[in-house]
């Protein structure tokens, strides 16, 4: 018996009816042919410990995020006497993203929210905690969510169309620097925000990613020990058009200082090194409808988005950027094993989400790389 059919009962004066309601329990219970229902149940709050102590190799934001959004779901089912999987509903569920919606007005927060209570829930599912149709009631979807800035890659021609107003109206800037940044080297919008002046080597036509968490930057995939292989600290190629760019933006905007370890961001504010969430608006900034006005049409913005924000429809988020990057560079004949080793990210992942060839072209590839080998 659950804790909330406890209380239910608790209120009941009649024994007669109690035991009622016991036997009917039981036979639908039996009659229904469901898995038997677990005794002794843990808490949501400790399985929660447990499902983040399941996932250590994840970054400390990826974590940070668990934290802030399971655990808001959490307070919000023991604020309604829920405090087990059993006691778990599709109401509760639909008054959660009702309470989300009338908290946030921004459809890509409440997807943040939703998407990783439903990663927690499918998670408690496997082991039988709850039902299927749980986590399912928060699908993308069904919750008739559409974020503002767009998260499909980035096209190569939009790509061009973006970098060449960029050039033309915003040169020398950090927006124009990051954006081509992003582009050619496909990064991370953490492993942008962790460059130093130093790891920039224009006469190597390079930049250098390096793991640093002691003095405040992280790569996702950090650096080699015994227990890690470490792909995220890389030596990354970047076009002479890249290099002039950011050398540009170094001679005309970016301000002389140091961040609160003493080192020298290479995409800095007056305050030091920039937040992620200032490079995010950069990048929501360089692909809205405020200045770009050359997209092809696939996407339009209603004129109705707020003017004191970056984010429109027609925005992209930073991520677009790289996945865009990635498949272009795949599309221009980049083997997914070298591709794997530039944007840090498995050769598995990349045939799964980003290799643009078709089936029998990639036979038809793999097969003259044979012969080759003949």
């Amino acid at each position: 018996m659950n804790r909330q059919l406890e209380r239910i009962l608790a209120r009941i004066d009649d024994p007669v009816a109690i035991r009622e309601i016991l036997e009917l329990t039981q036979d639908n219970d039996q009659s229904n042919g469901s898995r038997p229902a677990r005794t002794n149940q843990e808490s949501l709050a400790t399985l929660y410990e447990r499902f983040l102590s399941r996932r250590q190799d994840r970054s400390p934001s990826t974590r940070a995020q668990y934290k802030r959004t399971i655990l808001d779901f959490i307070e919000f089912a023991e604020s309604n006497e829920v405090a087990e999987p059993s006691e778990l509903s599709i109401h509760l569920l639909d008054s959660y993203v009702d309470s989300l919606q009338e908290r946030y007005n921004s459809d890509a927060t409440i997807l943040t929210y939703t998407k990783n209570v439903r990663g927690w829930l499918r998670w408690l599912t496997k082991r039988g905690y709850c039902d299927e149709s749980l986590y399912r009631i928060l699908d993308k979807d069904d919750l008739g969510l559409s974020p503002k800035a767009r998260d499909e890659a980035l096209s190569t021609h939009e790509a061009e169309l973006i970098l060449e107003q960029l050039r033309n109206q915003r040169r020398g800037t950090l927006k124009q620097a990051l954006v081509e940044l992003l582009w050619n080297a496909g990064l991370r919008i953490g492993g942008a925000r962790s460059l130093d002046i130093q790891d920039f080597v224009p006469e190597e036509n390079e930049i250098r990613l390096r793991h640093r968490p002691t003095t405040g930057t992280r790569l996702k995939n950090g650096s080699e020990t015994k227990d890690h292989v470490g792909n995220g600290e890389r030596n990354v190629a970047i076009k002479e058009r890249v290099v002039n760019a950011i050398e540009l933006y170094i001679e005309l905007e970016r301000p002389d200082v140091t961040d609160e370890f003493g080192r020298s961001p290479l995409f800095a504010t007056s305050q030091g090194r920039a937040a992620r969430s200032t490079l995010r608006r950069r990048v929501y900034e360089a692909t809205s409808c405020r200045w770009n006005q050359s997209l092809d049409g696939s996407v339009s913005c209603d004129g109705e988005c707020n003017t004191r924000s970056e984010v429109c429809p027609v925005s992209f988020y930073p991520h677009a950027i790289r996945r865009g990057a990635i498949v272009h560079h795949l599309s221009r004949g980049l083997r997914p094993d070298i591709a794997s080793e530039r944007f840090d990210v498995s050769v598995s992942t990349i045939r799964r989400h980003y290799d643009p060839r078709t089936e029998q072209k990639r036979k038809q590839d793999r097969s003259e790389y044979v012969r080759s080998c003949w």
